[in-house]
C-alpha cells in the first residue's frame, strides 16, 4: 500500500542525509465540488484496474516537480493507516485497526492508530526558554498514551547524551473521549550555553520501543554575539492536500539548517475549519487535523526553534459536532488546545501561558502579544450557536506589553532593536479608510495598542491575519512619516515610527486574496497576494526583510531598515 510503503520509507531513511517527497500519491484527493484532483499542481485523474474510489484513481503527474524534505521524525497517527480492499482491513496490521467513528465518510477514514501503539512521541517541537538569552530550551511533544516514565536526554554529542534527571517535565491533557487521548508533554532544559548545537532525544526511560530519534537544536545567540543571522515569519498556514500549503511547508524544510528561529504569528493549523473540507462535516475532525499539521511541520520544529502568537483559529472548535456537545465546547473553547501544544517562555517574561510573551536573540527582542482577547472591546471570536461565551481573561495584557516595551527600550544599548508579533494587524488595506485611518476591529487594535509602540519605539510590528502581503511606511497615527525613507521606498533609515509588515500569505485553507488598494492608501508601499512567507536576515544596524513564493524563491519584495 502507497502509504505503508511512505511510512517505512521515513522509518528506515538515514536522518543525516536522506531526501523523501512530501508529495506522493496518498497526498492526492478528489475534491467533490471542483470535479478534479487536487492539488492540481501535482495531481490528476489517472484511473487503473481496481480503483474503487475516485481518489484512489487520483495520482501524482509524471511531470509533476515534486518537492522533497529530509527525512522525518517518526511519525505514527492515523495518517499512516490506510484500507486496503483486497484484504478487506486496516494496513498496516500491526500498527492499524478499524475504528469506526460518526462522521467518517469512507472505510480508510475509519482506520485508525491500535491503542497499543500510541506512546510513541509525536509532533516534537523546540520553543526558546531561560531567564537568560541561550541558557535554557523546552523540547515538546505529545503521545496518544499515557507514559510515566518520560525523560530527556541531551548532550553536544550525538552518541553521548545524557539523562537529565533535573529536567521537570510537565504533562497535560486536555480533551480525551472514548477512542482519543492526546497527551502534552513539555521539558525545559536548563543550564545551557548561547549558540551552541545540542543533541536530544526525548520518550520512555526504560523502553527503548517508545522514544524519538535523535534531535538536534541550537540555543540563542548572547546580546554581544555580532554574528548575522536569518528568521522567517508568516502567519495562517495550515495543513491539507492544497499545493501552497505543501508547498511552504516543503521549502520551511529545504531552508531550515539556515534558519535561526521560525515566528509563526497567527492562525496555525486551522483545524476549527475542520468541518469545511469536503467529507467531514458531519464528524468530529478537530484534532486530527491539529495532529496533522503538528506532524506535518514536525521535520523542521523539531530542530528550528517554533515561536508562534495566537490567532483567532486558535479560539475554539465550532463544528456541527461541537456545537451539540457541552464538553467539547468546554474542553476546546477559550484558546485551549493552543495553550496546551505550545509552551511559549511566558514564565520567565511575566507574561501569561502562550498568549503573551517575549523573547530575545543576539540583537532582538521580540514582544509576542494577543490580538484576540484581554484588552477593551477585544474580538469575540466565538461562533457557537446555542450559547455565547466569554473568552480572555487571562490577565492585564496592556499593564504587562508597557512594563515589557518599557524594559526593552531601556535596554536598546545592548539590544537595539524592538519588534511586536501580533495576529490581527494595526495598519492593513481592508480595514482603512482612502486617507488611511483604521476602521472597525483595525480601529479598536490602533486604540488599544499604537500609543505604546510609539511611546517606547518598537521598530517593527509584524502581523497576519489578512491572506495577503502588504509592506507599509513607518506610520504614527495613521500618517506616514517619510523621515529616512528612500526614494525607491525600499530603505529606511532610521525611522521616526514603527514600520508595519502584513505576512499572512503562507497557504492558508481559506485562499489569499488581495484587496487591489495596494498603493492607494497613503503608507502603504507594496500589497502582493502570492502564496509566500518573509525572511529577515538581522544584524545589530540591519533587518533586511525578502518576501519570497514558497514554490520557487521569487522575490516578491525587498526592505532594509537600518539603525545607526
Amino acid at each position: 500500500m502507497k502509504l505503508l510503503a511512505a511510512l517505512l520509507t521515513v522509518l528506515s531513511a538515514s536522518s543525516a542525509v536522506a531526501q523523501t517527497p512530501i508529495v506522493d500519491d496518498s497526498t492526492c484527493v478528489w475534491h467533490v465540488l471542483n470535479v478534479r484532483c487536487e492539488p492540481q499542481q501535482y495531481c490528476s485523474y489517472q484511473y487503473k484496474f481496481g480503483d474503487f474510489t475516485l481518489t484512489q484513481s487520483c495520482r501524482v503527474r509524471p511531470d509533476a516537480k515534486v518537492p522533497t524534505q529530509p527525512s522525518a521524525p517518526k511519525v505514527i497517527d492515523d495518517d499512516t493507516c490506510v484500507w486496503n480492499y483486497g484484504q478487506a482491513a486496516c494496513e498496516p496490521h500491526s500498527l492499524c485497526a478499524y475504528q469506526y467513528r460518526f462522521g467518517d465518510v469512507t472505510l480508510g477514514q475509519s482506520c485508525r492508530v491500535r491503542p497499543g501503539v500510541q506512546k510513541q512521541p509525536q509532533q516534537i517541537h523546540l520553543a526558546f526558554a531561560g531567564n537568560s538569552t541561550g541558557s535554557a530550551m523546552t523540547i515538546s511533544w505529545a503521545t496518544f498514551a499515557q507514559v510515566t516514565d518520560n525523560a530527556v536526554r541531551v548532550g553536544t554529542s550525538r552518541d553521548n547524551l545524557e539523562l537529565r534527571s533535573d529536567v521537570k517535565i510537565s504533562t497535560e491533557t486536555y480533551y480525551t473521549d472514548e477512542l482519543y487521548a492526546l497527551y502534552q508533554h513539555h521539558a525545559t532544559v536548563t543550564g545551557l550555553k548561547p549558540n551552541t548545537k545540542y543533541y536530544y532525544q526525548v520518550g520512555s526511560q526504560q523502553d527503548a520501543m517508545y522514544v524519538s530519534e535523535v534531535g538536534s537544536f541550537t540555543t540563542a545567540r548572547a546580546a554581544n554575539d555580532d554574528t548575522p543571522f536569518e528568521i522567517a515569519v508568516y502567519g495562517d498556514h495550515g495543513v491539507g492536500a492544497k499545493g501552497e500549503i505543501m508547498a511552504t511547508t516543503g521549502y520551511l524544510n529545504s531552508i531550515a539548517d539556515r534558519l535561526s528561529l521560525i515566528y509563526h504569528v497567527g492562525d496555525i493549523a486551522y483545524a476549527d475549519n475542520d468541518f469545511i473540507i469536503p467529507g467531514l462535516g458531519l464528524g468530529f475532525f478537530y484534532e486530527e487535523i491539529y495532529n496533522k499539521w503538528m506532524n506535518a511541520m514536525a521535520t523542521v520544529m523539531s530542530k528550528v526553534p517554533y515561536m508562534v502568537t495566537v490567532g483567532n483559529h486558535e479560539a475554539e472548535c465550532h463544528s456541527p459536532a461541537c456545537q451539540v456537545s457541552n464538553y467539547k465546547k468546554d474542553r476546546l473553547g477559550n484558546y485551549q488546545a493552543y495553550n496546551a501544544r505550545f509552551k511559549m517562555p511566558s514564565a520567565e517574561s511575566k507574561g501569561v501561558k502562550s498568549m503573551w510573551y517575549s523573547f530575545e536573540y543576539g540583537p532582538l527582542h521580540i514582544t509576542t502579544i494577543s490580538s484576540e482577547t484581554d484588552f477593551p472591546d477585544h474580538p469575540a471570536n466565538q461562533h457557537l450557536l446555542a450559547d455565547k461565551r466569554e473568552y480572555g481573561n487571562f490577565g492585564n495584557q496592556l499593564a504587562w506589553l508597557e512594563a515589557d516595551l518599557k524594559k526593552a527600550a531601556a535596554n536598546r544599548k545592548n539590544v537595539p532593536w524592538i519588534i511586536v508579533g501580533m495576529h490581527r494587524p494595526v495598519y492593513h488595506l481592508s480595514q482603512s479608510d482612502a486617507s488611511g485611518n483604521p476602521i472597525k476591529e483595525a480601529l479598536t487594535i490602533q486604540k488599544a495598542f499604537e500609543e505604546l509602540f510609539i511611546k517606547y519605539g518598537v521598530d517593527l510590528v509584524i502581523a497576519g491575519h489578512e491572506h495577503s502581503y502588504e509592506r507599509h511606511l513607518p506610520i504614527k497615527r495613521g500618517q506616514a512619516v517619510l523621515d529616512g525613507v528612500s526614494a525607491d521606498r525600499k530603505t529606511y533609515a532610521n525611522p521616526k515610527a514603527p514600520v508595519y509588515i502584513v505576512t499572512g500569505a503562507a497557504g492558508n485553507p481559506e485562499e489569499n486574496h488581495g484587496t487591489g488598494k495596494g498603493g492607494q492608501v497613503p503608507w502603504n508601499v507594496v500589497e502582493k497576494a502570492e502564496y509566500a512567507i518573509s525572511l529577515i536576515k538581522v544584524t545589530r544596524t540591519e533587518l533586511s526583510l525578502r518576501h519570497v513564493t514558497s514554490g520557487d524563491e521569487r522575490v516578491l519584495d525587498e526592505l532594509k531598515i537600518k539603525k545607526a
